[in-house]
């Protein structure tokens, strides 16, 4: 019963959060606490179609009245779209001067049929091995990331934390806001079981616990997950909550998602997390003593359970962000990644007719950039103190021989330490830090709550 309500979660967006745990032996699981309301207004994704506008009341003539007769109609035109998003990429974009569009970017040649389009604010298609971009639509629009920013939380924190290290949880990680596994107080989990919860179910509890347990603690995760992004020239990022919740601040790209996700499925042990279909989360010990049995945790990312040959990654959903996603699949030796961000309609079957147009046609598209680390990166580029306190929203895996070499061990797939702090700025790290403390004070002001489901 409960693999089915799991499963079921899926299905909207907004749907209610789960419990704090699966229903306990031999008593009722806890009564659930009502929802706060959001503190993000849920805007209209820039770029995207406009709804058809409601029919008018009484417009259907009444049961068993005569047909009128047709009326003459002009051809329709273009489908109207809220306005484009504003990108602010520099003078010459990371990635590629053509990547700082905020319309559609793409070049094939005569004969060659265009991609389906997804109906997105921005969206990047990119050759998983080379990093060439095949697809973008406005690539720099930065957004609110929802949870696919869990990808980087897992890219930074992999080569630190021991996959059989135990870690107790605490009140604030059970009271997390959002999508919970159900974490309970003062019962240990073992890292590698946190990680699939993460992955897995996009639990927000889970990664606080993670975020709280890496080197520096949730500061020191935030700031390296900042230095993380910036060396794989994903200077969009500004990362403030490990979760990837609507924070002040807080912000991504479709070309830094696609760049991220690239470089966390080099990893082996994340291409094994993702890739699994359902994982037995552990059973916990409440409070009053009753025990909850171990229960299922589904994989909530459609496009991997149906698409044939997806490998990952990652799905994403909050008020600000709408509907967020990285995924990746192979094909007869062939590779590509695709991200989206801010969409209310876009489907896993509507991303996975991208993908079949890549497999079938991408090699004869001519690329319109890149994803390799610092491509046509500048300084405006980098995230300043200003910038990144601005709120976004309202304007099997190739062989590792075709990666670029990276030199921070997140990036590298080993645990020794490195000098991740080259590329950190001031300004960011006096962000992260006072979002840090930010964090820990709403999170702890909501214990006693249970939210509506948001990844």
């Amino acid at each position: 019963m409960l693999a089915g309500a799991l499963a079921s979660a899926t299905a909207l967006p907004a749907a209610a959060v789960l419990g704090a745990a699966a229903p306990a032996v031999g008593a009722p699981g806890p009564a659930p606490s009502p929802a706060p309301t959001s503190t993000v207004t849920k805007a209209p994704c820039p770029g995207t179609l406009m709804p058809p506008p409601p029919s008018p009341a009484g417009s259907r003539p009444p049961k068993g009245s005569p047909t009128p007769a047709p009326t003459a109609t002009t051809a329709p035109g273009p489908a109207p779209r809220y306005p484009a998003p504003a990108v602010s990429a520099g003078d010459h974009p990371v990635g590629g001067d053509q990547l700082g569009s905020n319309g559609l970017v793409l070049s094939v040649p005569a004969g060659v049929p265009r991609p389906p389009e997804l109906d997105a604010t921005s969206y990047v298609l990119a050759d998983q091995a080379s990093g060439q971009v095949l697809v973008a639509k406005a690539p720099h629009a930065r957004l609110y990331p929802a949870s696919t920013l869990k990808t980087l939380t897992a890219l930074t924190l992999l080569p630190d934390l021991d996959p059989h290290r135990v870690i107790t949880a605490t009140t604030a990680d059970q009271a997390a806001e959002g999508t919970r596994v159900g974490m309970v107080a003062g019962n240990p989990y073992r890292t590698d079981q946190l990680w699939g919860a993460l992955l897995l179910f996009s639990a927000n509890d889970a990664a606080y616990a993670l975020a709280r347990s890496g080197p520096g603690g949730l500061a020191g995760t935030l700031q390296r997950m900042n230095a993380t992004a910036a060396e794989l020239g994903a200077h969009d990022t500004v990362a403030v909550d490990p979760s990837g919740l609507d924070a002040p601040g807080q912000r991504s790209s479709a070309y830094d998602l696609a760049a991220i996700g690239r470089a966390a499925m080099r990893r082996p042990d994340f291409r094994a997390y993702v890739a699994t279909r359902e994982i037995t989360f552990p059973g916990a010990r409440q409070p009053d003593g009753t025990v909850v049995a171990p229960y299922p945790v589904s994989n909530l990312n459609h496009f991997f359970t149906h698409y044939p040959g997806a490998t990952g990654v990652k799905t994403g959903f909050t008020t600000g962000a709408h509907r967020t996603f990285i995924g990746s699949a192979t094909r007869g030796g062939r590779s590509y990644v695709v991200s989206f961000m801010c969409s209310d309609t876009v489907s896993w079957q509507q991303v996975a007719g991208l993908m079949d147009w890549a497999f079938a046609h991408g090699s004869q598209a001519t690329p319109v950039g890149t994803l390799e680390a610092g491509a046509g990166a500048s300084a405006s580029a980098s995230p300043s103190p200003s910038s990144s306190a601005a709120t976004p929203g309202a304007t099997a895996a190739p062989p590792p021989s075709s990666w670029p070499t990276p030199t921070s061990p997140a990036l590298q797939g080993t645990a020794s330490p490195g000098p991740l702090q080259r590329w950190w700025g001031a300004g960011v790290l006096t962000a992260v830090l006072l979002g840090a403390g930010a964090l820990v004070t709403r999170r702890l002001s909501r214990q006693e709550r249970r939210p509506r489901r948001r990844d």
